[in-house]
């Protein structure tokens, strides 16, 4: 049963992908985060009050924990925007491979955890898929050409800066979770801190919020919304089932996922390169993950 929940997480978590990719020039990201965590709060409020969730306790006794894992998310979410603004989603999804590799990073800086060689055959497989995807980018002056391309292009570097904030974000989402907190305790407490810190929206931005609200984008923000929500929810149920790295692992397939959805319904071209690319990618990360 995880299995499902767990492919369940990365199905909304590419279409999340997909209605942001829609509503990227449109909306902006202050607008679209403080949209989305209003509607988390009031989605997750009733779960909270009935299994008497202790977010007072979670918010008071671990509030520098949960800044530290509100602030990178927020971070995250931004850059994933401005990314989404500037190249195909097919391109942006698969580079989230590289949450993995920067958290494999720092817990290596921080906490002295020195990666087995079959993490570093993981982080291998994982370089070795980024370049494939990349051949098409541009043409070939040297071999590592399609490498430097990531680098290069403004896109591909908003999404490594995705990338490492998302992997600060877990070690602090770690932190709170071995504190025994819960998931939603967890979720509902990072979404009252980024509601706060977005206070200022409807009042600074109020032309944004309105254009956010018009048809033609609120159908987007909503379903990028709910997407977003359900996949976090379809996450807690998979690893509640089984080992983390499994579920993580098997979330991952969001990256071919968001390359079929791109192709499919945005026309964005390169198929054969991205498809296989962010395949091996997702092989490289649930070596990484389940071996580690």
């Amino acid at each position: 049963m995880w299995f499902l929940f767990a492919f369940a997480g990365a199905f909304f978590k590419s279409f999340s992908s997909f209605f942001r990719k829609k509503i990227s020039k449109n909306v902006s990201a202050s607008v679209f985060m403080w949209i989305s965590y209003s509607l988390f709060l009031i989605a997750l409020a009733p779960f909270v009050i009935i299994a008497h969730t202790p977010i007072y306790a979670l918010l008071s006794e671990h509030l520098l924990v949960m800044i530290g894992a509100t602030v990178p998310l927020l971070l995250a979410t931004y850059f994933n925007l401005e990314a989404l603004k500037r190249e195909d989603l097919s391109y942006i999804a698969p580079l989230n491979a590289f949450v993995p590799l920067f958290t494999l990073i720092i817990a290596w800086l921080f906490l002295n955890e020195a990666p087995p060689l079959i993490g570093i055959v993981g982080i291998c497989i994982i370089i070795v898929g980024a370049y494939i995807m990349n051949l098409s980018a541009q043409k070939s002056v040297h071999w590592y050409t399609p490498l430097v391309h990531i680098f290069k292009n403004t896109g591909a570097r908003f999404s490594l800066a995705v990338a490492l904030s998302y992997a600060i974000n877990s070690v602090f989402m770690k932190s709170a979770s071995n504190a025994g907190y819960s998931s939603i305790a967890i979720i509902f407490g990072i979404s009252v801190i980024s509601w706060l810190i977005l206070a200022y929206v409807p009042f600074r931005s109020h032309r944004q919020v309105m254009k956010a609200l018009q048809p033609v984008n609120f159908g987007g923000v909503i379903s990028a919304s709910v997407s977003s929500l359900f996949g976090s929810l379809a996450n807690i149920l998979a690893i509640a089932g089984t080992y983390t790295s499994y579920a993580l692992s098997v979330r991952r397939f969001d990256m071919v996922i968001s390359v079929l959805l791109g192709w499919k319904f945005l026309r964005e071209g390169n198929i054969r390169y991205r498809l296989a690319g962010s395949a091996l990618m997702t092989v490289g990360v649930i070596v990484l993950v389940i071996f580690k």
